[in-house]
Order: structure tokens, then C-alpha cells, then sequence
């Protein structure tokens, strides 16, 4: 896997990019981070419930977050997002979506765009069907990536 300073030199300094990089990412982590702390994840879940799957988040995200931030790249909440600024509204119990998103930012603070992260879950048991999808979306506003999100007006929502 290349660093995301690498897909950069060679890709370009866009959201695109740092999509690729931050979905490549998820792709070859998300199923072994399940795994290395599914226990802790089991024990959240019979306490409080779902709550364990935003401490799953935190733990897949939190590294590739922490790369992009070496790179000079601000999420703007932190990657993947919060759940306050998130939608959840769509598929079964046993694999629900939230969406949610954060917009990055250059050291200078210029907007790059928004990353939009599809997180599918079960609500009836501990389990990730389907591994998180990253788009890449040009729009900064909040008010306006919200009522996008909502509607699944975005290419790949």
C-alpha cells in the first residue's frame, strides 16, 4: 500500500486522492480491526449498545486520520466524522447505514472538499456486513452537504 504522501506526488493534492487513500486504507484494515478488538467491542455493546460500533470507528480511522494529519491534511471533525453531524436512515436492522462526513483542509486552511463515509452496521448484533464505503465530495458547506447526504445526491450514495 502506498503512503498517502505518495498517492499524493503521484495523484495530485485532491479529495479524490485522499479518498482513494483513505478508502485503499479501510479495504485492508477494517475486517482485522474487528477482530483485534472484538472482545473489548462485545463487552461495550452488552453495557450500552451500539456506542461499540463508534469505538470501532475510532479505532479503524484513528491511524489514517493520524497519517493525514502528518501530511498536512485537517479533518474538519475528525475522520470519519460525529455523529451529530450524521444521517442515519437507510437499509434493514441488520445492515443500517449512517453516513457521515468531514471536510479536509490544507495547513493554510483552504478546503480541499468533503470526505462522506458510509458505515454500515447491524443493530442486532456486533457485526460490520459490508466495509465502509469513502467518497469524495467538492462541496464545503455544511448546511448543504447535509440536505445532499439526506437525499443521496451524490454520485455513489
Amino acid at each position: 500500500m502506498l503512503t498517502i504522501n505518495e498517492m499524493i506526488s503521484r495523484d495530485g493534492r485532491t479529495i479524490e486522492t485522499v479518498a482513494a487513500y483513505v478508502q485503499q486504507y479501510v479495504d485492508e484494515h477494517y475486517a482485522k480491526v474487528m477482530q483485534e478488538h472484538r472482545e473489548t467491542l462485545e463487552e461495550i455493546r452488552a453495557r450500552v449498545g451500539d456506542p461499540a460500533y463508534a469505538r470501532y470507528a475510532q479505532e479503524l480511522f484513528r491511524p489514517v486520520y493520524d497519517e493525514l494529519k502528518q501530511a498536512g491534511l485537517i479533518c474538519d471533525p475528525a475522520l470519519p466524522g460525529t455523529f451529530p453531524l450524521s444521517r442515519e436512515q437507510w437499509g434493514p436492522e441488520d445492515k443500517r447505514e449512517r453516513r457521515f462526513w468531514c471536510v479536509l483542509r490544507e495547513e493554510d486552511g483552504t478546503a480541499l472538499g468533503t470526505l462522506i463515509t458510509r458505515f454500515f452496521h447491524d443493530h442486532t448484533r456486533l457485526r460490520i456486513p459490508h466495509q465502509p464505503t469513502i467518497l469524495a465530495f467538492s462541496q464545503i458547506n455544511q448546511s448543504i452537504i447535509a440536505q445532499k447526504v439526506e437525499s443521496s445526491a451524490i454520485p455513489g450514495l
